[in-house]
Protein backbone atom coordinates (compact mmCIF):
# COMPACT_ATOMS: atom_id res chain seq x y z
CA UNK A 1 0.00 0.00 0.00
CA UNK A 2 1.44 3.14 -0.87
CA UNK A 3 2.28 5.89 1.20
CA UNK A 4 0.91 8.67 -1.00
CA UNK A 5 -1.39 8.54 -3.65
CA UNK A 6 0.40 10.97 -6.23
CA UNK A 7 3.20 9.58 -8.33
CA UNK A 8 7.23 9.89 -7.75
CA UNK A 9 9.75 11.86 -10.19
CA UNK A 10 10.83 8.56 -11.19
CA UNK A 11 7.21 7.42 -12.78
CA UNK A 12 6.34 10.43 -14.01
CA UNK A 13 9.74 9.85 -16.00
CA UNK A 14 8.96 6.62 -16.96
CA UNK A 15 5.30 7.61 -17.94
CA UNK A 16 7.16 10.31 -20.26
CA UNK A 17 9.07 7.95 -22.46
CA UNK A 18 6.13 5.51 -23.05
CA UNK A 19 4.89 4.24 -26.79
CA UNK A 20 1.79 5.57 -27.53
CA UNK A 21 1.30 2.17 -28.52
CA UNK A 22 1.81 0.92 -25.67
CA UNK A 23 -0.90 -0.68 -23.58
CA UNK A 24 -2.84 2.06 -20.87
CA UNK A 25 -1.72 1.43 -17.40
CA UNK A 26 -3.42 0.24 -13.91
CA UNK A 27 -5.07 2.99 -11.76
CA UNK A 28 -2.47 3.73 -9.17
CA UNK A 29 -4.75 2.60 -5.88
CA UNK A 30 -4.54 4.93 -3.59
CA UNK A 31 -4.40 5.34 -0.04
CA UNK A 32 -6.44 4.42 2.54
CA UNK A 33 -8.68 7.01 4.59
CA UNK A 34 -6.82 7.32 7.71
CA UNK A 35 -8.30 5.75 10.84
CA UNK A 36 -9.72 7.37 13.92
CA UNK A 37 -7.29 6.18 17.13
CA UNK A 38 -9.53 8.09 19.72
CA UNK A 39 -12.77 9.61 18.87
CA UNK A 40 -14.24 12.03 21.20
CA UNK A 41 -16.70 11.71 23.56
CA UNK A 42 -19.60 10.45 21.85
CA UNK A 43 -18.76 9.98 18.60
CA UNK A 44 -17.79 7.13 16.65
CA UNK A 45 -15.92 6.78 13.39
CA UNK A 46 -19.02 6.72 11.41
CA UNK A 47 -20.48 10.03 13.66
CA UNK A 48 -16.96 11.95 12.60
CA UNK A 49 -17.73 11.49 8.95
CA UNK A 50 -18.19 14.31 6.85
CA UNK A 51 -22.38 14.28 7.44
CA UNK A 52 -25.40 11.77 6.79
CA UNK A 53 -24.41 9.22 4.85
CA UNK A 54 -20.88 9.41 5.01
CA UNK A 55 -18.97 5.43 4.78
CA UNK A 56 -18.22 4.57 8.47
CA UNK A 57 -14.62 5.44 9.29
CA UNK A 58 -12.40 2.35 10.32
CA UNK A 59 -11.45 2.80 13.95
CA UNK A 60 -8.65 1.01 15.63
CA UNK A 61 -8.41 0.64 19.28
CA UNK A 62 -4.96 -0.38 20.69
CA UNK A 63 -4.92 -2.71 22.94
CA UNK A 64 -3.83 -1.31 26.66
CA UNK A 65 -0.29 -1.94 27.40
CA UNK A 66 0.78 -4.33 29.79
CA UNK A 67 0.86 -3.24 33.43
CA UNK A 68 4.56 -4.27 33.86
CA UNK A 69 5.23 -1.71 31.33
CA UNK A 70 4.86 1.36 33.51
CA UNK A 71 7.01 -0.68 35.83
CA UNK A 72 10.23 -0.33 33.76
CA UNK A 73 9.84 3.47 32.95
CA UNK A 74 8.91 4.75 36.36
CA UNK A 75 12.17 6.37 37.28
CA UNK A 76 13.63 9.37 35.40
CA UNK A 77 17.36 9.62 34.46
CA UNK A 78 19.88 10.74 37.40
CA UNK A 79 21.81 14.18 35.47
CA UNK A 80 23.65 14.26 38.84
CA UNK A 81 25.07 12.68 42.07
CA UNK A 82 24.22 14.72 44.30
CA UNK A 83 21.08 16.57 45.74
CA UNK A 84 20.18 19.40 43.32
CA UNK A 85 16.42 21.22 44.34
CA UNK A 86 16.98 23.10 40.74
CA UNK A 87 16.28 19.74 39.17
CA UNK A 88 13.66 18.79 41.36
CA UNK A 89 10.88 22.44 41.07
CA UNK A 90 12.81 23.45 44.13
CA UNK A 91 12.43 20.11 46.25
CA UNK A 92 14.88 18.72 48.64
CA UNK A 93 14.78 15.11 50.16
CA UNK A 94 13.74 14.10 53.27
CA UNK A 95 16.61 11.20 53.42
CA UNK A 96 19.55 13.37 51.52
CA UNK A 97 21.86 10.47 49.24
CA UNK A 98 23.92 8.95 50.37
CA UNK A 99 26.65 7.01 47.67
CA UNK A 100 26.32 3.05 48.30
CA UNK A 101 22.63 3.58 49.02
CA UNK A 102 19.27 3.10 47.25
CA UNK A 103 16.53 4.96 47.74
CA UNK A 104 13.06 2.74 48.54
CA UNK A 105 9.56 3.11 48.75
CA UNK A 106 6.77 0.87 49.67
CA UNK A 107 3.22 2.18 47.26
CA UNK A 108 0.21 1.06 45.82
CA UNK A 109 -0.11 2.44 42.79
CA UNK A 110 -3.36 4.01 40.38
CA UNK A 111 -3.67 5.12 36.95
CA UNK A 112 -6.69 7.25 36.76
CA UNK A 113 -8.55 6.56 34.25
CA UNK A 114 -9.36 9.43 31.08
CA UNK A 115 -12.18 10.48 32.60
CA UNK A 116 -10.67 10.88 36.25
CA UNK A 117 -7.85 12.28 34.85
CA UNK A 118 -9.37 15.18 32.79
CA UNK A 119 -11.73 15.72 35.74
CA UNK A 120 -9.20 16.16 37.91
CA UNK A 121 -6.90 18.04 36.00
CA UNK A 122 -9.63 20.81 34.87
CA UNK A 123 -10.33 21.21 38.62
CA UNK A 124 -6.59 21.97 39.33
CA UNK A 125 -6.21 24.34 36.63
CA UNK A 126 -9.79 26.37 37.40
CA UNK A 127 -7.70 26.12 41.55
CA UNK A 128 -4.91 27.96 39.88
CA UNK A 129 -6.96 30.11 38.31
CA UNK A 130 -8.94 30.61 41.57
CA UNK A 131 -5.89 31.41 43.92
CA UNK A 132 -3.87 34.25 40.94
CA UNK A 133 -7.76 36.05 41.45
CA UNK A 134 -7.68 35.80 45.19
CA UNK A 135 -4.00 37.19 45.24
CA UNK A 136 -5.22 39.74 42.76
CA UNK A 137 -8.33 40.86 44.84
CA UNK A 138 -6.51 40.83 48.02
CA UNK A 139 -2.81 40.35 47.67
CA UNK A 140 -0.71 39.27 50.82
CA UNK A 141 1.46 40.64 53.12
CA UNK A 142 5.13 39.05 52.97
CA UNK A 143 8.16 41.17 54.29
CA UNK A 144 6.14 44.37 54.05
CA UNK A 145 5.22 44.41 50.36
CA UNK A 146 1.90 43.66 48.39
CA UNK A 147 3.15 42.23 45.42
CA UNK A 148 3.93 38.79 46.62
CA UNK A 149 2.88 36.13 43.86
CA UNK A 150 0.40 33.65 43.93
CA UNK A 151 0.58 30.57 45.71
CA UNK A 152 2.13 28.25 42.58
CA UNK A 153 0.28 24.73 42.66
CA UNK A 154 2.29 21.79 40.91
CA UNK A 155 0.17 19.27 39.85
CA UNK A 156 1.16 15.56 40.35
CA UNK A 157 -1.30 14.24 37.58
CA UNK A 158 1.13 14.50 34.07
CA UNK A 159 4.78 15.58 33.85
CA UNK A 160 6.45 18.82 32.17
CA UNK A 161 5.43 16.79 29.02
CA UNK A 162 2.06 16.99 29.79
CA UNK A 163 1.64 13.19 29.99
CA UNK A 164 -0.63 11.32 32.09
CA UNK A 165 1.77 10.30 35.24
CA UNK A 166 0.50 7.42 38.45
CA UNK A 167 -0.65 8.48 41.57
CA UNK A 168 0.29 6.76 44.38
CA UNK A 169 -1.05 5.59 48.40
CA UNK A 170 2.37 5.42 50.18
CA UNK A 171 3.09 2.24 52.27
CA UNK A 172 5.98 3.31 53.66
CA UNK A 173 8.32 6.42 54.15
CA UNK A 174 11.18 7.20 51.98
CA UNK A 175 13.86 5.16 53.01
CA UNK A 176 17.42 4.17 52.20
CA UNK A 177 18.89 0.91 52.00
CA UNK A 178 22.32 -0.49 51.80
CA UNK A 179 23.56 -2.46 48.58
CA UNK A 180 23.48 -5.56 51.01
CA UNK A 181 20.14 -5.33 52.06
CA UNK A 182 18.35 -4.92 48.97
CA UNK A 183 17.61 -8.47 48.06
CA UNK A 184 16.94 -9.12 51.25
CA UNK A 185 14.47 -6.46 52.17
CA UNK A 186 12.83 -7.19 48.78
CA UNK A 187 12.14 -10.90 49.71
CA UNK A 188 10.79 -9.94 53.12
CA UNK A 189 8.22 -7.43 52.10
CA UNK A 190 7.12 -9.93 49.20
CA UNK A 191 6.36 -12.68 51.93
CA UNK A 192 4.96 -10.02 54.66
CA UNK A 193 2.02 -8.99 51.81
CA UNK A 194 1.44 -12.96 50.68
CA UNK A 195 0.94 -13.45 54.33
CA UNK A 196 -0.74 -10.64 54.90
CA UNK A 197 -4.11 -12.60 53.26
CA UNK A 198 -5.23 -9.69 52.47
CA UNK A 199 -7.40 -9.80 48.95
CA UNK A 200 -7.14 -7.72 46.26
CA UNK A 201 -10.16 -4.35 46.86
CA UNK A 202 -10.95 -1.46 45.41
CA UNK A 203 -10.99 2.26 47.39
CA UNK A 204 -13.53 4.80 47.28
CA UNK A 205 -12.33 8.91 47.40
CA UNK A 206 -14.51 10.40 50.18
CA UNK A 207 -13.28 13.63 50.53
CA UNK A 208 -10.53 16.80 49.07
CA UNK A 209 -8.14 18.79 51.49
CA UNK A 210 -4.65 19.92 51.95
CA UNK A 211 -2.30 18.51 54.31
CA UNK A 212 1.04 19.61 55.68
CA UNK A 213 3.97 18.28 56.35
CA UNK A 214 6.91 19.49 58.63
CA UNK A 215 9.45 16.96 57.33
CA UNK A 216 9.21 18.06 53.74
CA UNK A 217 8.02 22.09 53.91
CA UNK A 218 4.99 21.40 51.40
CA UNK A 219 1.41 20.99 51.48
CA UNK A 220 -0.06 18.37 49.42
CA UNK A 221 -3.83 18.46 47.87
CA UNK A 222 -4.85 14.98 48.94
CA UNK A 223 -7.89 12.78 47.96
CA UNK A 224 -8.82 10.64 51.48
CA UNK A 225 -9.62 6.94 50.66
CA UNK A 226 -11.35 4.08 52.33
CA UNK A 227 -12.17 0.73 51.03
CA UNK A 228 -14.69 0.54 48.66
CA UNK A 229 -17.53 -1.37 51.59
CA UNK A 230 -16.50 0.70 54.88
CA UNK A 231 -15.30 -3.12 56.06
CA UNK A 232 -12.91 -4.42 53.71
CA UNK A 233 -13.85 -5.66 50.68
CA UNK A 234 -11.57 -8.25 50.06
CA UNK A 235 -11.65 -9.75 53.28
CA UNK A 236 -14.47 -11.70 55.39
CA UNK A 237 -16.28 -9.78 58.53
CA UNK A 238 -14.13 -11.90 60.71
CA UNK A 239 -11.22 -10.47 59.05
CA UNK A 240 -12.32 -6.92 59.42
CA UNK A 241 -12.59 -7.35 63.12
CA UNK A 242 -9.44 -9.00 63.78
CA UNK A 243 -7.05 -7.32 65.76
CA UNK A 244 -4.12 -7.61 63.00
CA UNK A 245 -6.43 -6.20 60.54
CA UNK A 246 -6.92 -3.17 62.62
CA UNK A 247 -10.28 -3.22 63.41
CA UNK A 248 -12.40 -3.22 66.48
CA UNK A 249 -14.42 -5.00 68.64
CA UNK A 250 -17.53 -4.25 66.66
CA UNK A 251 -15.86 -4.19 62.94
CA UNK A 252 -16.69 -0.73 62.60
CA UNK A 253 -13.84 1.36 63.94
CA UNK A 254 -11.58 1.12 60.80
CA UNK A 255 -12.77 1.51 57.35
CA UNK A 256 -9.27 0.76 55.80
CA UNK A 257 -8.87 -2.44 56.93
CA UNK A 258 -7.13 -3.89 54.26
CA UNK A 259 -4.48 -0.79 53.85
CA UNK A 260 -3.61 -0.64 57.90
CA UNK A 261 -2.86 -4.65 57.84
CA UNK A 262 -0.32 -3.97 54.81
CA UNK A 263 0.54 -0.94 56.51
CA UNK A 264 1.19 -2.60 59.37
CA UNK A 265 3.34 -5.52 57.93
CA UNK A 266 5.70 -3.17 55.67
CA UNK A 267 6.54 -0.86 58.68
CA UNK A 268 7.65 -4.00 60.39
CA UNK A 269 10.11 -5.53 57.52
CA UNK A 270 11.29 -1.02 58.09
CA UNK A 271 11.62 -1.48 61.13
CA UNK A 272 13.78 -5.02 60.96
CA UNK A 273 15.86 -3.29 58.59
CA UNK A 274 16.58 -0.03 61.09
CA UNK A 275 14.16 1.89 58.63
CA UNK A 276 11.39 4.44 60.01
CA UNK A 277 7.83 3.56 60.07
CA UNK A 278 4.80 5.63 58.35
CA UNK A 279 2.58 6.93 60.40
CA UNK A 280 4.24 6.72 63.59
CA UNK A 281 2.46 9.32 64.99
CA UNK A 282 -0.76 7.29 65.10
CA UNK A 283 1.22 4.05 67.17
CA UNK A 284 0.15 6.75 70.49
CA UNK A 285 -3.47 7.10 70.93
CA UNK A 286 -4.22 10.68 71.97
CA UNK A 287 -6.27 8.73 75.09
CA UNK A 288 -4.06 5.99 75.38
CA UNK A 289 -6.64 3.40 73.79
CA UNK A 290 -5.76 0.49 70.88
CA UNK A 291 -9.18 1.34 69.06
CA UNK A 292 -8.32 5.35 68.64
CA UNK A 293 -4.86 4.81 67.45
CA UNK A 294 -6.34 2.13 64.64
CA UNK A 295 -9.17 5.15 64.19
CA UNK A 296 -6.07 7.60 63.58
CA UNK A 297 -4.33 5.46 61.10
CA UNK A 298 -7.26 4.21 58.92
CA UNK A 299 -8.16 7.86 58.53
CA UNK A 300 -4.54 8.62 57.20
CA UNK A 301 -4.61 7.27 53.57
CA UNK A 302 -4.64 9.27 50.43
CA UNK A 303 -3.84 10.10 46.91
CA UNK A 304 -1.77 13.49 46.52
CA UNK A 305 -2.68 15.09 43.73
CA UNK A 306 -0.34 18.02 43.49
CA UNK A 307 1.87 19.55 45.82
CA UNK A 308 2.81 23.16 47.16
CA UNK A 309 5.29 25.08 49.20
CA UNK A 310 2.45 27.75 50.18
CA UNK A 311 1.00 27.61 53.93
CA UNK A 312 -2.22 26.63 54.42
CA UNK A 313 -3.73 29.96 54.53
CA UNK A 314 -7.54 30.83 54.51
CA UNK A 315 -7.26 32.46 51.19
CA UNK A 316 -5.81 28.66 49.73
CA UNK A 317 -8.26 26.68 51.88
CA UNK A 318 -11.35 29.22 50.46
CA UNK A 319 -10.27 28.78 46.89
CA UNK A 320 -10.16 25.10 46.84
CA UNK A 321 -13.35 24.77 49.26
CA UNK A 322 -14.65 27.33 46.41
CA UNK A 323 -13.47 24.42 43.58
CA UNK A 324 -14.07 21.36 45.11
CA UNK A 325 -16.76 21.82 47.70
CA UNK A 326 -19.45 21.81 45.12
CA UNK A 327 -22.04 19.13 45.68
CA UNK A 328 -22.09 18.25 42.32
CA UNK A 329 -17.64 18.04 42.28
CA UNK A 330 -18.09 16.06 45.23
CA UNK A 331 -20.59 13.50 44.06
CA UNK A 332 -18.20 13.20 40.74
CA UNK A 333 -15.26 12.55 42.64
CA UNK A 334 -17.11 10.23 45.64
CA UNK A 335 -17.89 8.08 42.08
CA UNK A 336 -14.07 7.85 41.67
CA UNK A 337 -12.91 3.99 42.37
CA UNK A 338 -9.32 2.79 42.92
CA UNK A 339 -8.45 -0.40 42.17
CA UNK A 340 -5.59 -2.07 44.18
CA UNK A 341 -4.19 -5.29 43.29
CA UNK A 342 -0.95 -5.37 44.38
CA UNK A 343 1.73 -3.74 45.98
CA UNK A 344 4.95 -1.88 44.81
CA UNK A 345 8.08 -2.22 45.71
CA UNK A 346 10.70 0.55 44.19
CA UNK A 347 14.60 0.01 44.92
CA UNK A 348 16.77 2.06 43.45
CA UNK A 349 14.97 2.56 39.70
CA UNK A 350 13.71 -0.97 39.91
CA UNK A 351 9.91 -1.60 40.83
CA UNK A 352 8.67 -5.13 41.95
CA UNK A 353 4.72 -5.77 41.98
CA UNK A 354 3.80 -7.99 44.78
CA UNK A 355 0.44 -9.25 43.54
CA UNK A 356 -2.76 -9.05 46.16
CA UNK A 357 -4.53 -12.78 46.19
CA UNK A 358 -7.45 -13.33 44.33
CA UNK A 359 -10.83 -12.41 46.12
CA UNK A 360 -12.43 -16.09 47.41
CA UNK A 361 -8.78 -17.58 47.41
CA UNK A 362 -6.71 -18.51 50.15
CA UNK A 363 -3.00 -18.26 49.71
CA UNK A 364 -2.02 -22.38 50.36
CA UNK A 365 -0.17 -23.18 53.54
CA UNK A 366 0.27 -26.28 55.06
CA UNK A 367 -2.45 -29.43 55.18
CA UNK A 368 -3.97 -27.84 52.22
CA UNK A 369 -3.77 -29.44 48.89
CA UNK A 370 -3.95 -28.51 44.98
CA UNK A 371 -6.56 -29.85 42.32
CA UNK A 372 -4.23 -32.78 41.98
CA UNK A 373 -4.26 -33.81 45.57
CA UNK A 374 -0.70 -32.38 45.97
Amino acid sequence: MPLVDYASDSDASESSTDSPDSPPKKKPRTASPPRTLNPGPGRTGAAAGAGAGATPQPTSALPPLPASFHDLYASTVRTTTRDDPALHQGRTRQNPHVPGNWPSHIYIEWHPPPTVHALLTSLLAALQAETKEATATNPPRVGGGDDAPPPTITSFLQSDLAAPQPLHISLSRPLALPSDAKDPFLRDVERAVGRSEVASFALVCTRVEWHRTAESGRSFLVLRVESENGRGAGTTAAETRSPAAGGGADGDSNKNAELTELLRRCNAVAADYEQPGLYEWAAVAEDGGEGRRRKGVGEAFHVSIAWSFAELTEGLVQATEKVFGGREIMERIREVRVPVDGVKVKIGNVVTHVALREPGRRTRGKGQRNLLGL
